[in-house]
């Protein structure tokens, strides 16, 4: 590993209170890919500002969540180009929150949809074969705080334990093998549940690195004053990052989050 203890240290320092990190060029001749995450909201397939904001960063790999049959033709036909690879899963009754994509410039393959308990929002596990190695990613869409069983109180109140039984049983399918990308809408912030879990084996969660307090969603209202931060993308100790932003476009009620990361050692030889 070329930067020995760096997320480490960053994390520290973002404790203690320090700047951020600055964003950084990749090292010379090391693969790097930049991926992205967005919730294109169901509801207008039809919306242009949506259909180019999956497309505005030229990301090598799109992970989409809430997609729908018509969103998959919308997305084909205008990618077709860029994307070449793009695999779509819809799940009846709900293809709407249910549905999950991902458009992708190097071949991807299924790994594995992981419906998602009790009815509620699925994963994907995918592997994306890049020229440089195989990378997979768990694209995912965790409970809704508000659509769980029973009441509205009671569904808020018992989010977290859904959410920690939701990202043991995702991330249990997951090949520990290869380098790992944990992404999605998971509907809550930064010091979720869900987030430390990952957190706790390793993973480092991009976007509070560099821009920390940037949200990823906003409510439905006067100047858009409800924001949180509700989409992330978390990557292994296969990756370095370099960047992650959030990207003021689309129709949406989320918002596209880039991460851009370089490989941390040649994933074709053993880990340090």
């Amino acid at each position: 590993m070329r930067r020995v203890g760096f997320v480490v240290c960053a994390l520290a320092a973002a404790a203690c209170g320090e700047r951020p990190l600055e964003p950084r060029e990749p090292t010379p001749g090391v693969p790097h890919y930049e991926i992205q995450s967005y919730n294109v909201e169901a509801g207008d397939h039809g919306d242009p500002g949506t259909i180019a904001a999956v497309g505005k960063n030229h990301s090598d790999v799109v992970c989409l969540q809430e997609t729908t049959p018509e969103f998959e033709a919308v997305l084909r036909a205008e990618y077709a180009s860029e994307y070449p690879y793009q695999i779509y899963q819809h799940n009846d009754p709900d293809p709407g929150a249910a549905g999950l994509a991902v458009l992708s410039k190097f071949p991807v393959a299924d790994s594995g949809w992981h419906p998602g308990p009790k009815g509620w929002h699925p994963a994907w596990h995918v592997v994306v074969d890049t020229p440089d190695g195989k990378l997979q990613i768990l694209n995912l869409h965790l409970r809704s705080k508000h659509d769980g069983n029973g009441n509205v109180v009671s569904s808020y109140l018992s989010s977290n334990d859904d959410h920690l039984y939701e990202i043991e049983l995702f991330v249990e399918q997951c090949d520990n093998g290869l380098p790992t990308v944990v992404l999605g809408d998971f509907n809550e912030g930064v010091g979720g549940v869900a987030v430390e879990y990952l957190e706790d084996r390793g993973y480092t969660n991009a976007l509070p690195l560099y821009r920390p307090g940037q949200f990823t969603w906003r409510g439905n209202s006067v100047a858009n004053q409800f924001t949180q931060t509700l989409d992330h993308v978390l990557f292994d100790a296969a990756f370095e990052p370099l960047n992650a932003w959030v990207t003021n476009a689309g129709g949406s009620d989320h918002l596209p989050l880039i991460v851009h990361l370089e490989q941390a050692y040649d994933w074709d030889a053993a880990p340090p």
